[in-house]
């Protein structure tokens, strides 16, 4: 896949530490910390990284009329990841450069390239402070990021509880999935307060690397991640994915964790409801 270098691109670079409700487990940050700060002499020195994808389970749903008329000319709120679990066993030699920023700041990059790919015109803004958000209301929006969060969606959970979609694995389908009046109000009251219309919202990731997987190493992908209709208070798609990622060659993961979901995100873009059969 072709990555393109945007201006968001670059100002999710710059501003990656600032983003969402970022965790390393134990054993994360300080369990081989010399590697934490050694800049990698080897790393894209040895070819690509390859990747076979195992224990993969999915759920997928569009709201078939608010994807229909998606206005492809209007601004978008890209949001950081809600939250962040990066987990890393205490010795390993290729997580020098793994942590919640960086996760974060690599999904950032499939996304911005997967929205310039299927609505070029759409015009992206980065919801951080500095950006889009303006600097006083830095406290504002950690408030409602951690609000959006923890907001009852289905099933009486809150979007970031992941339940709902584990149990529902391997669905995919068009549904007009009600959204309750607390959400749907601050979904409003964003679209309103910044001039958007939609707001991409990635809600909880979880990456845990394992020494232990494919040739040279390997890792555990968890995510769900949400399109919203702001303006209306409306979910344009959701997708929840889960895979292990196990090296097939002696390249190890030390970068790019989030490319196997490049593909699995871009079948919501680019969905063909006239051939999708709800099951």
């Amino acid at each position: 896949m072709k990555f393109y270098l945007t201006p968001l691109f670059f100002s999710l670079f710059l501003l990656a530490s600032c983003a969402g409700l970022h965790d390393n487990a134990p054993g994360g940050a300080g369990g081989d910390s010399g590697m934490m700060d050694t800049p990698c002499e080897e790393c894209g020195k040895r070819g690509d990284i390859e990747l076979k994808i195992t224990d993969e389970s999915f759920y997928r749903e569009w709201n078939q009329d608010a994807y229909g008329r998606i206005d492809s000319n209007a601004v978008v709120g890209v949001f950081p990841a809600l939250k962040v679990n990066a987990n890393r066993p205490k010795v390993c030699r290729f997580c020098h450069s793994f942590s919640a920023d960086a996760v974060d700041f690599d999904l950032a990059r499939i996304e911005d390239s997967l929205f310039v790919k299927a609505f070029p015109k759409m015009q992206r803004e980065l919801m951080l402070p500095g950006s889009k958000v303006p600097e006083a209301d830095s406290s504002y929006i950690d408030s409602l990021s951690a609000r959006i969060w923890t907001s009852k969606f289905t099933d009486g959970y809150a979007l970031g509880n992941l339940s709902p979609w584990i149990d529902r694995e391997g669905i995919e389908q068009a549904y007009a999935r009600e959204v309750p009046s607390n959400l749907k109000d601050m979904l409003n009251h964003i679209a309103s307060r910044y001039g958007l219309r939609y707001l991409s919202i990635p809600v909880t990731v979880n990456v845990s690397m394992d020494t232990d997987l494919g040739k040279s190493g390997g890792y555990v992908w968890e995510i769900l991640w949400t399109l919203w209709d702001a303006r209306y208070g409306e979910l344009v798609f959701l997708t929840y994915s889960k895979f292990t990622a196990s090296t097939t060659s002696r390249v190890a993961p030390e970068k790019e964790w989030s490319a196997p979901f490049a593909k699995r995100l871009w079948q919501m873009f680019s969905v063909d409801f006239s051939k999708l059969e709800n099951h």
